[in-house]
């Protein structure tokens, strides 16, 4: 039993701080710190996506090029990386990758919808899984996806109050990290979905802008 409540209070720990440190992108867009323009805003956070892109994919290579170097790195970050990660690159370096390409690629809105769907999705289809997921698809859950989908729907409809675009958004979004398979969804949610709704918006003509 011991085991069993650390084990899901290191899950919990690590989603949570999964989902504030996801979050803190798309919020910073969205409501700009220090009063700074939109365009300043958009310069400093790719500066910063790309910068701690490059820290954890050099941090990535050297531990995986050295067993004893990344013994210590996962022990000492054992609370924020999972163990499945030990022999091959860890969840933030495609997150911050990810993040990087949509604000740099995509329009505003698009993107924050974007970076919001992996941060309080990815959680929600999680904890939905887990906690209700009974029916089988692949190698995840029909409810852990519709969990999925509720998120990204609700964080669309609040972006762009078109229920058009947080439909399709939002079954767009979820088709992708239900489809991710052995690409890691931290890269694939951001982009893919990024991809869909911006094809979204262009279809039904909804004026967007960085």
């Amino acid at each position: 039993m011991k085991k069993l409540t650390e084990t899901k209070t290191f899950q919990g720990f690590r989603k949570m701080y999964h989902v504030l440190a996801a979050s803190l992108f798309p919020l910073a867009y969205l409501y700009p710190p220090f009063n700074l323009s939109l365009n300043d805003v958009h310069h400093w956070l790719l500066v910063v996506s790309g910068s701690c892109f490059a820290v954890s994919f050099i941090f990535d290579l050297l531990r995986l090029k050295n067993h004893q170097f990344n013994s210590q790195f996962m022990q000492f970050f054992s609370a924020f990386i999972r163990r499945t990660e030990v022999d091959k690159f860890n969840g933030s370096t495609f997150l911050c990758l990810a993040f990087f390409a949509v604000i740099l690629l995509f329009p505003r809105p698009v993107a924050i919808a974007a970076m919001f769907f992996l941060s309080l999705g990815d959680a929600a289809a999680e904890l939905s899984g887990k906690n209700f997921g009974r029916i089988r698809i692949f190698q995840k859950s029909l409810e852990g996806s519709l969990g999925f989908f509720f998120v990204a729907f609700v964080t669309a409809w609040v972006l762009f109050f078109d229920w058009r675009v947080a439909f399709l958004g939002g079954v767009a979004a979820a088709l992708v990290e239900l489809f991710s398979f052995e690409l890691d969804d931290n890269l694939t949610v951001p982009l893919g979905s990024a991809t869909a709704l911006w094809l979204v918006v262009t279809l039904l003509h909804w004026g967007v802008s960085v």
